[in-house]
């Protein structure tokens, strides 16, 4: 008999995940902001963006340096954390809990379909919901077990890029070969989409949606180790707890923000060193070893950075308005799209291709700053933010409460 016992759980948050969550969200919205603004994917393909304006190629570079590729890989940590947690409670509350986490990635799946699809093309619930019933063969590994994997999934990927990309360098005809088909093609599809975002028809937005989603998901298969990695290091966190009670794990933080800083730094200056280059097969390289390294570390940085500093009172009280933020992540994410495409697509005010990096910045955070306001006057009468809501109803097969009492 299928039966679900299990409730959703409100209490016994841990605050600094909020927070975390919330920080998320607007590093994903700066890394996510060439891609809703201009056809961002086939303007790297083509070689390094340039920018007339000094504040354009400063504000390219901040976006670059410190967002591009960082923070997928938090979303990634915290998607396996939140793995463990469901799991755990659906284990001592329902006599089926394999088949509820199913059907909360069924829903995700779905909730992935509708806005890659329907809203904008870089979604990235599509990827965690195929990737995410991975994770049930990890539940029961001890935590050791579980880092060894994350970093032979990471490490042994990077190592057979690096030797393809040295392969491919090294072949001179080859590479100049393929560098002017891929340019070709990707200058072709940049007159299309500024031609089809900007002034078309919403069903011809729907099929370049759908073609640039099919180009993107190759992207999304080269992040696929980096995502693996991120949910493991989850994981792991979650079964050996060390995401309770961060001042007794004060030692385990510091070393880890030291390590993640020594790796991630150097890493992500061969990242950054990637968007200053034309030669198309010498930026994939740099792009595709800085990026599998260095954003992770980053990551790393950042999530023990904010763990660091909630421990103290004037920083907690600082950073506490981001805690509604990250309670309402899924309904904030898809806000963003909704509200970018809108602001750049022909439906909307057709700004596609319009405006440049200095201007994205401002967009992203009048946006954000909104979205603080708006969730932590939400959640002051709710319990969920609306996707969250549907997602966890759909999840149990009945209606949850959205009311505070």
């Amino acid at each position: 008999m299928n039966t679900y016992k299990l409730e959703p759980v409100t209490k016994e948050r841990v605050h600094e995940l909020d927070i975390i969550r919330g920080f998320a969200l607007v590093g994903i919205l700066l890394a996510n902001m060439m891609y809703f603004a201009t056809p961002g994917i086939y303007v790297q393909m083509a070689g390094s963006p340039s920018w007339a304006g000094a504040l354009d190629q400063a504000a390219y570079s901040f976006i670059t340096f410190f967002a591009s590729g960082k923070f997928f890989p938090m979303f990634s940590f915290l998607f396996g954390l939140g793995f463990v947690v469901f799991f755990q409670r659906a284990m001592q509350r329902s006599d089926r809990p394999y088949s509820l986490y199913l059907r909360r990635i069924f829903f995700l799946f779905v909730f992935g379909i509708i806005h890659a699809f329907g809203i904008w093309y870089g979604d990235i619930l599509l990827i965690y919901a195929l990737l995410a019933p991975i994770l049930l063969l990890f539940y029961n590994r001890k935590g050791k077990t579980i880092l060894r994997w994350a970093f032979a999934i990471l490490l042994v990927p990077t190592f057979l890029l690096f030797l393809g990309m040295m392969a491919l360098l090294l072949g001179d005809e080859a590479s100049m070969m393929y560098g002017q088909e891929e340019v070709q093609f990707a200058n072709e599809m940049m007159e299309q989409s500024l031609a089809v975002y900007g002034s078309g028809t919403v069903l011809e937005i729907f099929q370049q949606r759908a073609l640039d989603y099919s180009f993107a998901f190759q992207g999304y298969l080269f992040m696929i180790p980096t995502i693996l990695f991120m949910f493991l290091l989850g994981v792991y966190v979650a079964k050996t707890e060390r995401y309770r009670n961060l001042q007794q794990q004060k030692p385990f933080l510091k070393k880890v923000w030291f390590t993640s800083l020594a790796i991630g730094l150097p890493f992500n200056l061969l990242f950054f060193y990637s968007s200053t280059q034309s030669e198309l097969l010498l930026s994939m390289f740099a792009y595709g070893i800085g990026v599998m390294l260095g954003g992770p570390a980053l990551c790393l940085f950042y999530i023990t950075s904010i763990g660091l500093l909630c421990q103290s009172n004037v920083w907690a009280k600082m950073l506490s308005p981001l805690r509604a933020v990250g309670r309402l992540a899924l309904s904030n994410y898809l806000l963003q799209s909704l509200v970018c495409t809108t602001i750049f697509y022909s439906y909307g005010f057709g700004l596609f291709g319009q405006v440049g990096p200095l201007m994205w910045v401002m967009i992203a955070l009048f946006l954000f700053t909104s979205q603080v306001i708006l969730s932590n006057i939400w959640i002051r009468r709710f319990r969920f933010g609306p996707a969250e809501w549907l997602w966890r109803s759909l999840t149990y097969g009945k209606r949850q409460p959205l009311l505070k009492k």
